[in-house]
């Protein structure tokens, strides 16, 4: 009889094994910030203008639903709070990096008091630190700015690139492809190579050349160029980039976590410039095509493709369309926009740099029009034209030269906006999953990030994690004698003392000094000082023990 029982455990232990696979291998997150579900069809339509072969994006089959994307305490996203939820399970405040928000009167999530500026631990560092997996960052901001910034670091201010930029490096994330070669100081480049980084700046030879990890290749002073006007021979498309990255982050055993931003899609649409959104948000479904190649050949990885937030709100359909609209043609639609040459923000440098008498022959040269007399005026009138020849008094204006394009160029045609900020919507949602259990209908960003968390076999482990990893110091070290000073305006020191022995370290590095004897931590010692507090691993106090 008891073997018989003990038979049928077994049995419905390996019907069940059998029943739930197994969690996936590697997993691919592509954002294209701030990308406005309306932007699909305006970009899907350009493509077909420009290949009428060419009808549907690369992500269309694998669209599965859309998802519903806010902040802690408010129903429009920042770019930080939003993706932080993603990344941790927990919606955030405007500016708040993977850090867990201030409890407010309005918050639309529930919010505990006790834990603001907490870190909360991303699934790029659980999926290193618990799974062993090799993880990536590809995007075209610079690295420390907002989404990057979300996978690999923590703060409550998004701008604070200070301490932001070290916790990314110390992250020792080991594949990171983008912009912002000024950020990577000297110190975070020379630990970079004692831990056995290739380091390639504005050198794409070398990354093209380069096919294990770890390594870090970054182009531009701060962020890539627009697509539109960059240097194919110097800056790689997103696309390649998406490449590289899962070329040397597959060959480690465990498999892999990586993300992919589309970073300048949001920036267009804050500027209202629909040619460089749709440009920049083509050569992002390039990107997808590359990790949803790989997914389908490899078997085992899962790709998840979302917005963070809506931006601008681009449509088809303006008051120019308001009478005729039915009977358009899509090359009326879009010839005027594809003879527009650069960037709104590039043309701007320009008139504000050149002669007014030079002007029309700009327009000409780059946007493919004659500019009016009257129109001429409209610009001068610019908050930021230092040379206009028209007074103060007649410049009462609060916008910019390039939001004032913006509105005269695509006041020209049938292209409009809504806003120069972010949106209240459901952003679209695009999965691949290898045994088709992909999420469907209309998740929250949280239930998203459980998804997964669990595709990862991560359930309850970011939680677990972050109460490991993140504690307040005068947890762990009460009872000891310590102090913490300031050794700049983004580095701090923490001492502790316990007989003969010296604890040190310093923010926003992975490691800790005894004796000047010097131990590697899974994470990053991260201080908050807003609140004064370090958040450190629950166990650090034992080092204060070692004989």
């Amino acid at each position: 009889m008891k073997k018989l029982v003990l038979c049928n455990l077994f049995f419905l232990w390996a019907l069940l094994a059998f029943a739930q696979p197994a969690p996936v291998k590697n997993v691919i997150v592509l954002i294209p910030d701030g990308t406005s579900t309306s932007l699909l069809s305006c970009a899907r339509w350009y493509q077909t203008y420009l290949d009428p072969s060419r009808t549907a994006l690369y992500i269309d089959p694998y669209l599965v639903g859309l998802v519903r994307t806010n902040s802690s305490d408010a129903p429009i996203g920042d770019s930080a709070p939003t993706t932080s939820c993603y990344m941790t399970g927990m919606p955030s405040q405007t500016g708040f990096v993977s850090t867990y928000p201030v409890k407010t009167d309005h918050d639309l999530v529930p919010v505990d008091a006790s834990r603001a500026y907490q870190p909360l631990t991303t699934l790029l560092e659980a999926a290193r630190q618990r799974l062993g997996k090799a993880t990536g960052l590809v995007f075209t901001c610079e690295f420390p700015h907002a989404t990057p910034a979300d996978c690999a670091a923590h703060t409550y201010a998004r701008g604070k690139y200070g301490m932001i930029a070290p916790q990314m490096v110390y992250n020792n994330v080991d594949v990171v492809i983008g912009g912002g070669t000024s950020y990577l100081k000297e110190r975070e480049q020379e630990y970079l190579k004692s831990k056995g980084y290739n380091l390639f700046l504005d050198d794409v030879k070398g990354m093209r050349n380069c096919h294990k990890a770890p390594f870090w290749a970054l182009y531009s002073p701060s962020h890539i160029p627009y697509y539109m006007e960059a240097d194919t021979t110097a800056i790689p498309s997103l696309a390649e980039c998406t490449q590289k990255a899962i070329e040397v982050l597959a060959q480690n055993p465990n498999g892999f976590f990586m993300m992919v931003e589309g970073s300048k899609v949001d920036w267009a649409a804050h500027d209202n410039d629909a040619k460089a959104a749709l440009v920049e948000f083509l050569e992002f479904d390039k990107a997808c095509k590359v990790a949803l190649d790989f997914a389908q050949k490899d078997g085992n990885t899962l790709v998840v493709i979302v917005p963070d937030h809506g931006t601008g709100a681009l449509t088809v359909g303006n008051a120019t369309s308001n009478h005729g609209y039915d009977k358009l043609s899509l090359q009326q639609i879009m010839q005027k926009i594809d003879n527009y040459k650069i960037t709104l923000g590039t043309m701007s440098g320009k008139l504000k740099a050149a002669d007014t008498t030079e002007w029309p022959n700009l327009f000409k040269t780059y946007f493919g029009i004659d500019i009016q007399p009257s129109e001429m005026t409209y610009l001068m009138g610019a908050s930021d034209y230092a040379n206009s020849p028209l007074s103060k008094e007649m410049r009462q204006n609060n916008l910019s030269m390039g939001k004032m394009l913006s509105q005269m160029l695509y006041g020209r045609t049938y292209f409009g906006f809504t806003t120069y900020g972010h949106t209240m919507e459901n952003v679209f949602l695009a999965m691949y999953h290898p045994h088709n259990k992909e999420l469907h209908g209309c998740p929250t960003n949280i239930e998203l990030n459980h998804y997964i968390a669990d595709q990862m076999g991560l359930t309850g482990v970011l939680e677990e994690l972050t109460e490991e990893n993140y504690v307040d110091h005068r947890k762990v070290f009460e009872g000891y004698d310590y102090k913490i000073d300031s050794l700049d305006k983004y580095h701090y020191r923490f001492t502790a003392k316990y007989k003969k022995n010296t604890l040190v370290f310093d923010s926003y590095t992975n490691y800790v000094t005894v004796n000047k004897k010097t131990y590697d931590l899974e994470s990053v010692l991260v201080y908050m000082p807003i609140n004064k507090t370090f958040y450190v691993p629950k166990e650090l106090y034992r080092y204060l023990l070692l004989k």
